[in-house]
């Protein structure tokens, strides 16, 4: 388990696209680009293990504002999750 409570171990690289509008989605003439995207792998983005941990994170926060938590509570919150989860891991 790590540090932030969720289960261990590197999770699995995840990619994301960026929106494209209509007209760059068109293949140029000529180019020929499996699946009908002349831009295909060029835009994607690898989303590292901590870049997920912050977005989990973010989430998280955003969840507790969200439901009336003040900022200082909801970071307390987060405070509390990792140390439980760190006794966890410990013991």
């Amino acid at each position: 388990m790590t540090e932030d409570g969720t289960t261990g171990g590197r999770p699995p690289r995840l990619t994301a696209s960026p929106a494209q509008p209509a007209s760059a989605r068109t293949t140029p003439a000529g180019a020929s680009a499996p699946g009908g995207s002349a831009h295909g792998a060029s835009l994607r983005a690898t989303l590292t293990a901590q870049d997920v941990r912050r977005l989990t994170l973010f989430k998280w926060r955003y969840s507790l504002e969200s439901a009336g938590f003040t900022p200082r509570q909801a970071a307390h919150l987060l405070f509390l999750k990792w140390l439980h989860a760190r006794r966890r891991s410990v013991g």
